[in-house]
């Protein structure tokens, strides 16, 4: 599938590279356009192509998009594509410093475009937030009771599997 898109660089452009970054740009376009699709993101490993050198490129065109005419569509399908991967928080965070934005917390989640302000109050919020700690249950009152030893052979782990009955009582 890989092979479908050319992004070698072609030496000979001189005075038409103009229309070959155009030219790439829509093979991104198309190429985030297919991978985002339900039926072959499934089969897609998420690290081999988080390690990619496609993926670079298509998050650097889809983040020019995004600064030059405010449209997140694109990132929003790269996020839809990581949502609940490992790589999602680093596909964010890498997308911070580029661009100004506020991710919705309805499922599933979409960046906006946001002012500076606005992402300053996002953050306030989010640093207010109360995180909820789970806390293991505290074990009973009773001290901590011995477990009963078997002194059957039966029980013993030196029964191996294979061995006649398996060492389990019936």
């Amino acid at each position: 599938m890989w092979a479908l898109f050319d992004f070698g660089g072609n030496n000979a452009c001189q005075g038409r590279c103009k229309s070959m970054d155009e030219k790439r740009i829509s093979e991104l376009r198309k190429f985030i356009n297919t991978v985002t699709d339900p039926k072959i993101s499934a089969f897609i490993d998420l690290n081999k192509f988080y390690q990619s050198g496609i993926y670079n490129l298509s998050v650097q065109m889809a983040t020019e998009h995004a600064a030059k005419h405010g449209d997140f569509s694109y990132l929003n399908h790269l996020l839809a594509l990581f949502e609940g991967s490992v790589h999602a928080t680093d596909f964010i965070s890498s997308l911070r410093p580029k661009l100004n934005f506020v991710l919705t917390e309805s499922k599933p989640r979409k960046l906006k475009k946001a002012t500076p302000e606005q992402v300053a109050k996002a953050a306030k919020q989010a640093l207010s937030m109360s995180i909820t700690v789970k806390t293991a249950p505290a074990k009973g009152a009773k001290g901590a009771a011995k477990p009963k030893v078997s002194h059957d052979l039966m029980d013993s782990r030196l029964m191996l599997p294979g061995s006649y009955g398996h060492g389990k009582r019936r």
